[in-house]
């Protein structure tokens, strides 16, 4: 458990700075907005860190301050700050494939995508606004992901239809699609299945590990090749 701790926080900042030292290799691509999305990334384990600090030192000072100005039910549980995290991160992958695909068909599925997204979240926070700060909220995982799995088959489908697919592995986003798509679909699992992972912790964080390696790891190996081949080029 420790080590998870250590390892996730670690992998991301590692990533981030990879990002922020390759950043003008790709910073007039729609593959600069992963460095907006890993520095939301580092801002969100802090809030969720200092929610756990408070949470065990209720009477330190920081935290007797902080619940001076903010409700204490925020300082529960660390669920909604992750909740709304992670609906923004899925508007925010719509946003990067609408940039990255360039069929006007391909673009119009995932306005819909996104109207069908926006649809879901709203309902999934009306059915389970209870529930919104004390775990995850399923549906609007579920729903995210599979609209990552569309817009991915749509990416890739004009890859394979083009020159890249010669060079696929040297495209910094297809580092970045494959290893969200890994990640998204590694992951559901174990959160869909939490109470039942919760009696066999071993497989669940060796299951979180592993996609949180292969996450960072493509996307650290992309930034990597990507300013290679540039400046190679």
């Amino acid at each position: 458990m420790q080590f998870t701790r250590t390892f996730i926080p670690a992998i991301i900042i590692l990533t981030t700075i990879i990002a922020l030292i390759t950043y003008k290799k790709y910073r007039h691509t729609p593959n600069r907005y992963f460095l907006y999305l890993l520095l939301a990334t580092i801002i969100t384990e802090l809030i969720g860190s200092f929610i756990v600090y408070c949470y065990y030192y209720p009477q330190s000072g920081t935290t007797i301050f902080a619940k001076s100005i903010f409700p204490d039910r925020l300082f529960e549980r660390n669920s909604w700050i992750y909740n709304i995290f992670r609906i923004l991160t899925f508007y925010f992958y719509l946003f990067f494939f609408k940039e990255l695909v360039k069929r006007k068909k391909h673009q119009t599925i995932i306005y819909l995508l996104f109207i069908v997204y926006s649809f879901l979240v709203v309902l999934d926070l009306w059915l389970n606004k209870t529930d919104f700060f004390t775990r995850n909220l399923m549906i609007i995982r579920i729903s995210g992901t599979i609209a990552i799995l569309i817009a991915t088959i749509l990416y890739f489908t004009e890859v394979f239809n083009s020159n890249k697919i010669l060079k696929i592995y040297k495209e910094l986003s297809f580092w970045l699609v494959a290893g969200s798509l890994f990640y998204y679909l590694l992951t559901i699992p174990i959160m869909m299945f939490t109470k039942i992972f919760y009696n066999y912790q071993g497989i669940y964080l060796s299951i979180l590990l592993f996609s949180n390696f292969i996450l960072y790891g493509s996307f650290i190996t992309g930034f990597i090749i990507n300013a290679r081949e540039i400046k190679h080029g």
